[in-house]
């Protein structure tokens, strides 16, 4: 933006910048062929003044041509210098006290001056040698103080004859002129940029951005290396999760087995109680048997010979449902590790399916960047050569038609003066015969007016005459001839005196008849004004008057209740704009901050429509995201707009965060990509706020704690349901706690 204001010339006249840019006879300006320090801005451009804006030329004509054609086409004013009829000498180098040595100045150039001190103003400028010569002529005289009271002293000390300038752009010059003031200041303290101090912005910037290319390719190279290593862990990553999901099936086919002997140690236990009532029974009955044992006796060897096929009966039982058992138990295991087996398969999929999705679509995003990148290095690279091709062609089409335009101007001279000793001689005998005729017009319209006036006076005499006669039935022909002297005072009755023409005559008095017709008309308006006598105007007067005095109290009342409401709105308006700007600079940088988080990287800027006056200025919001220019909100994509309205509502949480937030399919025209981004900055602020969001992306849905929705089971009738949520720490808490519960 800097080169763009340097290369439209912003900060010159209007005349300037139109000459820099229609005369072809132009070789630039002033400013564009001198370079000063960042300290020495001020100083150097207040002591130039408009002379920083000189259009340099070669040739006095061409000087001529430029201010004609500024003439002709009324494109504004413009100081032009022409190089080719300066010849400068180098002027002494004038020695003051507290003068700095050249080492010194070298010095001052790199960190300034200290108090005290001065120097020449040519041994800060940097210029080319062309304009050296008109550089002398402009400050030959002119030298740098550190502060007024140094320029003072030196010019008290016998050094009238120069002039100076401090850094801080005050000026004293050798008549003794002070000039200064108010400076602003910008964000860093320096003075605001001009024509000077924009070169040197552009020169620390472009360094800058040399600087900042270099680090991007570090940046890339670490990248590079980054991603090989996360390769790397991802393959180990991935044996990992291979030898985890093995010992997993070990563990799950361990638990089978060990559930099964759980199940044959419970089956021995009943086994062992059964045998127990049955020697408990067997007690019982030998008891009774040896009441029987006699009348028994012939039966025991048929129950033994019985008890041991039913023995042997039950051996073979007991092994063939031994080997049921264990064909049941081999069959379990087979089934659990399966299930075991599926399961995981059915996660490593959705893992693959889940990472495939991100990682396609950031590889989409990189191919896509670099793509931009390739193009927009072979547009720089095409435009450059054609840029260079161009400027060759134009200095040869300059060199040739400075050539001829020379030429043209020898002849053209010659011709003009010739035309203009004709045309000065025409002129001059035109003019006398021009003024010869305007006195003899003027003389008779002057003997025209003079009769009218005449034949005027005649008749407005005639009339008074007339009037007299038909209002006081005089004749001024019969009156005697008597002089009255009336003499007006201030207070009091008139002061009349009478006198005869002859005293009159003596006295060399004369009548003032403009007077006399004042007094008449003044003293018939009094007369009309008094109307007739009016008897109840006292009545009226005091009626009047106690109105007046009335209204004079309401007045006074209104008046002072007007000033306290003003000092009132002043107060609040005061107040309302402090607060204002407050808020409105934090959320500024809040926005900028929050931008490049969501967008990863690119600038946005709020900014005011009317600074002057913030409480009714608007507020326009510039974006530019990652690879694009910066643009208005309104040229952006539907998503983009979308993800800077959320900069921007966070921006405005950050400075005062609302309890409640409602969210209407805020995240309807985002990508994946931005919805994962949008998820991740709204879960920064659930701990300020609740938020309820209307939504069907399922990420979205995904990060809730209760989730609502209609469902119409039944035709016409609408039911809603809810869904509640619980964190992986308070699942794995309640876990804990049940299993707490089984062991007790």
């Amino acid at each position: 933006m800097l080169e763009q204001l340097e290369g439209s010339h912003e900060g010159f006249d209007a005349g300037a910048v139109a000459a820099l840019r229609q005369s072809r006879s132009v070789i630039g300006s002033l400013a564009e062929r001198i370079r000063v320090p960042d300290q020495f801005v001020t100083a150097v451009e207040n002591a130039l003044g408009h002379h920083l804006q000189l259009i340099l030329t070669e040739q006095p004509s061409s000087a001529q041509e430029i201010l004609a054609d500024l003439t002709a086409n009324k494109s504004g004013r413009a100081s032009v210098a022409a190089l080719a009829i300066r010849q400068y000498q180098d002027e002494k180098q004038l020695a003051f006290v507290g003068e700095m040595s050249p080492g010194e100045k070298s010095a001052a150039a790199q960190n300034g001056l200290q108090s005290g001190q001065i120097v020449h103003a040519m041994s800060v400028i940097h210029a080319e040698p062309s304009v050296e010569p008109l550089l002398k002529s402009l400050l030959g005289r002119t030298f740098i103080a550190s502060d007024l009271g140094t320029a003072t002293a030196q010019i008290q000390n016998g050094h009238a004859g120069c002039d100076f300038v401090t850094l801080g752009g005050e000026l004293l010059s050798r008549h003794g002129i002070y000039t200064g003031g108010y400076l602003s200041k910008d964000s860093n303290g320096k003075a605001p940029s001009s024509i000077l101090g924009r070169k040197n912005q552009i020169s620390e910037l472009q360094a800058e951005l040399n600087e900042l290319q270099n680090l991007v390719a570090e940046a890339s190279r670490k990248r590079g290396e980054l991603l090989s290593e996360q390769t790397e862990l991802q393959a180990s990553l991935q044996q990992a999760q291979t030898e985890l999901r093995e010992q997993e099936v070990a563990i799950a086919t361990r638990e089978g087995e060990f559930k099964a002997l759980q199940n044959s140690n419970r089956l021995l236990h009943q086994k062992i109680e059964t045998v127990v009532f049955e020697v408990q029974s067997l007690a019982a009955q030998e008891q009774e048997g040896l009441q029987k044992r006699e009348a028994l006796t012939a039966k025991l060897n048929e129950l033994e010979a019985r008890e041991r096929a039913g023995q042997e009966q039950v051996a073979a039982l007991t092994t063939e449902l031994e080997n049921l058992r264990q064909a049941r138990d081999v069959a379990n295991a087979a089934l659990t590790e399966s299930k075991v087996a599926l399961a995981s398969d059915e996660q490593l999929a959705s893992s693959f399916r889940q990472q495939r999705t991100a990682l396609e679509q950031r590889i989409r995003e990189l191919t896509q960047v670099v793509e931009q990148r390739k193009g927009e290095c072979s547009s720089f690279v095409s435009r450059k050569e054609q840029a260079e091709s161009e400027i060759q062609e134009s200095r040869g089409q300059i060199e040739r038609l400075q050539h001829e335009r020379e030429q043209a101007s020898a002849q053209t001279a010659e011709l003009v003066g010739q035309k203009n000793s004709q045309e000065s001689e025409i002129s001059t005998r035109e003019e006398n015969l021009r003024g010869q005729r305007n006195r003899l017009t003027e003389l008779q319209n002057s003997r025209g007016a003079v009769e009218v006036e005449l034949a005027q006076k005649n008749m407005s005499v005639q009339n008074l005459r007339e009037k007299i006669q038909q209002k006081y039935h005089l004749n001024l022909d019969d009156i005697r001839s008597e002089c009255i002297t009336i003499t007006y005072a201030d207070e009091g009755p008139a002061k009349v005196e009478t006198l005869t023409p002859e005293e009159m005559a003596a006295s060399g008095a004369a009548t003032d008849w403009n007077s006399v017709q004042q007094q008449v008309e003044a003293l018939q308006t009094k007369l009309d004004e008094m109307g007739p006598v009016n008897l109840v105007a006292i009545e009226e007067y005091e009626e009047t008057e106690q109105r007046h005095q009335f209204l004079t109290t309401q007045h006074d009342d209104l008046v002072a209740a007007k000033i306290h409401l003003l000092e009132i709105i002043n107060r609040i308006n005061t107040q309302t704009r402090q607060m204002f700007v407050e808020t409105f600079e934090k959320i500024r940088d809040n926005f900028r901050l929050m931008f490049t988080e969501v967008f990863g990287g690119g600038k946005a800027d709020l900014i005011l429509s009317d600074e002057n006056d913030v409480l009714e200025s608007g507020i326009e919001i510039v974006a530019r995201p990652p690879g694009k220019q910066l643009q208005s909100i309104s040229l952006l994509s539907g998503g983009e707009q979308t993800m800077t309205a959320v900069s921007l509502l966070f921006s405005i949480y950050q400075v005062k965060p609302s309890p409640f937030c409602v969210l209407d399919e805020l995240d309807a025209p985002l990508d994946e990509s931005n919805v994962v981004r949008f998820v991740g900055i709204l879960q920064r602020f659930l701990a300020h706020s609740q938020f309820i969001i209307i939504t069907h992306n399922k990420r979205t849905i995904g990060m809730a704690d209760v989730l609502y929705g209609v469902t119409m089971q039944e035709h016409g009738i609408s039911k809603i349901v809810s869904v509640k949520f619980h964190k992986a720490e308070e699942a794995t808490a309640l876990t804990g706690n049940l299993e707490s519960a089984v062991a007790n």
